[in-house]
This record gives C-alpha cells, structure tokens and sequence, in this order.
C-alpha cells in the first residue's frame, strides 16, 4: 500500500514556470509573495554563489537591507535583472535572473556559506530569493504555465 501527498511547499504556494528562463520557477502564494526556486539542478556540487558582490556584477544584493510595509530599501526588479550566479564543481557558471518585474525583498543569505542548498533542497532551505509586487497586485505577467506539484510517495511493507 502507498499514499500520495503534495508537498508542504506545494499545499501553500502554487509552481509555475517563467516565461522567460527555463532554470527557474516560482512558487506564488495567493497573498502576492514570489519566491524565486531552482527549476533545472544541476547534477555537479555547487560551490560558491555570488549576488553580486564585485564591481564587474553590482552590488551585492545579499546585503540589501528592507524594513515596513512599504519594504523601504528594496531593490525594484526588472525582468532580465541578475539575482546571482552560481558556480559547480565541475566549472559550470548558472546566471540567475528574475523574469518577473517587482521588488526584491530577500536574498536567501543562507547560500553563502552552504551553497550546494541550492540544489540539495532546492524548495526550501535552497531558495533563492523572496520578491514582492505593487500595491494590490497579486499576480505579475512573465509567470508562465502551472507546474506539476511535486508528490511524496509513502510506501508501508
């Protein structure tokens, strides 16, 4: 005998893709907040991540500090804005954009010192990052289709 669930992050948040990169996805609650997941893992080790912390890649969005409920000091996201890179063991490097237009409210910091998260668990303690929109905006364009829900499968002996 086996039972079937929805995962924890699945019951809450709905998956969809981006229209506009096929690496990542976003799990949307119905309350407007987005966070930003892996959709592609890669199969090497990540090593080391980067948001942006050199001249030639900006500022370092880690470090971004947001306070209210007007989210004061977050950074305004456009679709093609960068959101960190990523690099593997075996010297592949992965761009991460946002694909949608909003607000960066949070940079998952955790990345820094345990940067493989971000393929071992991808949809929670791996996130990549939190991003809001505008007053009263629930949903965004560059969302793309729903995706499957991921399922725990339970098997008893």
């Amino acid at each position: 005998m086996s039972f079937s669930y929805a995962s924890v992050a699945d019951r809450i948040y709905s998956r969809r893709s981006s229209e506009l990169y096929d690496n990542i996805a976003y799990l949307h609650h119905p309350s407007g907040v987005t966070v930003v997941v892996l959709r592609s893992i890669p199969d090497s080790e990540v090593v080391s991540v980067d948001f942006g912390s050199t001249k030639k890649h900006g500022a370092d969005r880690s470090t971004n500090q947001v306070s209210g409920k007007g989210k004061k000091g977050a950074l305004i996201l456009q679709t093609d804005s960068k959101l960190c890179t990523f690099k593997c063991k075996d010297g592949t490097e992965h761009v991460v954009r946002a694909g949608v237009r909003g607000t960066l409210v949070e940079m998952n910091d955790r990345l820094k010192t345990h940067p493989d998260l971000i393929r071992t668990a991808p949809d929670n303690q791996g996130f990549i990052a939190i991003i809001t929109y505008g007053a009263g905006v629930r949903d965004t364009d560059g969302m793309g289709d729903p995706l499957p829900k991921k399922r725990l499968v339970l098997k008893s002996n």
